[in-house]
Parts: structure tokens; C-alpha cells; sequence
């Protein structure tokens, strides 16, 4: 097993300097600063599309329990008093439905492997100390201003508020996302007060790109179909309304022919 991650990292490794050279020497980018964090933003965006098939299954089953969401309810409903029974009933739901519960948050899980694996990397190279860029004198040190911890955080709850927010509430019982996404977010935060700066630059620039995908594959979509349910709803309303209006109209009309006949 751990032959096996350190393959892992020395493959990673052979990527990032590759990257690197391509930046500072082929590109002609002097500032050995700027050179790793673009190697970084460039490694980030080839790690996020490989997942980003997974990325779309998981938003594509998030669509898939919105629709079966009113199925669930009439379950929740229905086995109230017995939870592990509602439960049971409400997984085979999603199973015969084919929509995985944690295809929500599997997303946000995955680049935490290679977060792991690219601790060890950034731990080799050499000459990274003393690298500065922006308001961080060592790259190769955590951010003594404690800004990049805090937008370590904020970065990975925001994608996981999104996802929250598109995806159905869970039965009772089940597993609050909420709670979750500040646990998460809380945990990053913290451990990126002792990370090495370009580390959490990667976490963060990956988390932004989640991010942006999170919204268009999950969000908006979510967004504009509770839209248009809205506007269904109240157009029966509106269909019901002057159906019962016209079935009290010629009742009123009769109505009224005989109070002129009487007088």
C-alpha cells in the first residue's frame, strides 16, 4: 500500500515540475513565484476535468432525487412512527431509482487523496523555501497573515452550501449536509494554518473551480426547475379559481332572475 502512494507521489511530482519548467523556462515566466503558482492553477484544472465526468453523474443524480422527492415524503409520511423501517424504504427508493445518496458530496471527497499526496510532494521539492508571491514571503511556509486558511475555508463550504441548496433535504434521520459543510470547512481551515502556502493555494484554487461547476451542474438547474414548478402551481391555481367561479356563475345568475320575478 504505501509503495503504491509513493508512486502515486513521484508521479505527481514528475507533473508539477514538468508544469513548473514549462512556466518559468519554455514560457519565459522569471518570478519563481509566479511560475508555481501558475504550474499550480494549470495542474489544478487538469486534475478537476479529469473528475469532471463525475462531477456531472453526481449532479445528474441530484436532479434524479428532486424528482423523486415527493415519493420520499409520502414515505416519511407514511412510516413515521417507524424510522429504520422508513429508512429501509426511502434507500430502495433511491436504489430502484438509481440516484446514490452521496452523490452530493463525493465531488467535494474526491481531491482529497490528492491533497494528501500533494503534501508529500511539495515536502521534496527543493528550492520552494524563500519563494515569495503576493503578501507570502515562503511559499514553502504557512501564510503567517493567516489569509490563505481563511479562504481555505471559506472556498470549501461555499460549493458544499451550493450542493446543500440544490439537493433535497434528507429524511429523517439521515445525514444533515449542513453540518457537515461547516465541519469540513472548519477542518480545512485549521489544518491549513500549518500547510505549506502553495498547498493550500491548490486547495483553494480547486475549491473555486468546484465552485463554478457546482452552479451551473447543480444550482441553477435546481433553481429554475423549483422555477417553473412555482409558476405550474399557480397556474392551477389560477385554472381552479375561474373553474369555480364558472360553476358558481349560472347558480348567482338563477339566483337573481328569481328575486326580479318576485318583485
Amino acid at each position: 500500500m504505501f509503495q503504491m502512494f509513493q508512486k502515486i507521489v513521484d508521479f505527481l511530482a514528475e507533473i508539477f515540475n514538468y508544469l513548473y519548467d514549462i512556466v518559468h523556462i519554455n514560457m519565459g515566466v522569471s518570478d519563481k513565484g509566479i511560475s508555481y503558482v501558475l504550474a499550480i492553477v494549470i495542474f489544478t484544472l487538469i486534475i478537476r476535468i479529469i473528475i469532471l465526468p463525475l462531477n456531472i453523474k453526481a449532479a445528474k443524480s441530484t436532479q434524479g432525487m428532486q424528482k423523486i422527492q415527493p415519493q420520499v415524503k409520502k414515505l416519511q409520511e407514511k412510516y413515521k412512527s417507524d424510522p429504520q423501517k422508513m429508512n429501509g424504504e426511502v434507500m430502495k427508493l433511491y436504489k430502484d431509482n438509481n440516484v446514490s445518496v452521496a452523490g452530493g458530496c463525493l465531488p467535494s471527497l474526491l481531491p482529497l487523496p490528492v491533497l494528501m499526496a500533494l503534501y508529500w510532494v511539495f515536502m521534496g521539492i527543493e528550492g520552494l523555501d524563500g519563494v515569495s508571491f503576493l503578501w507570502l514571503n515562503d511559499l514553502g511556509g504557512p501564510d503567517k497573515y493567516y489569509i490563505l486558511p481563511v479562504l481555505a475555508a471559506i472556498s470549501t463550504f461555499l460549493p458544499s452550501y451550493l450542493m446543500t441548496k440544490s439537493t433535497p433535504k434528507p429524511a429523517e434521520g439521515g445525514l444533515n449536509m449542513g453540518t457537515m459543510n461547516y465541519a469540513m470547512a472548519g477542518m480545512m481551515g485549521f489544518i491549513s494554518l500549518r500547510f505549506k502556502s502553495i498547498l493550500v493555494i491548490y486547495w483553494i484554487v480547486g475549491n473555486t473551480i468546484q465552485l463554478v461547476q457546482t452552479y451551473f451542474l447543480n444550482y441553477r438547474p435546481a433553481m429554475l426547475e423549483n422555477k417553473e414548478k412555482k409558476v405550474l402551481e399557480e397556474g392551477k391555481k389560477i385554472t381552479n379559481n375561474s373553474f369555480s367561479m364558472d360553476i358558481n356563475e349560472p347558480t348567482n345568475s338563477a339566483s337573481t332572475k328569481k328575486k326580479k320575478k318576485k318583485k
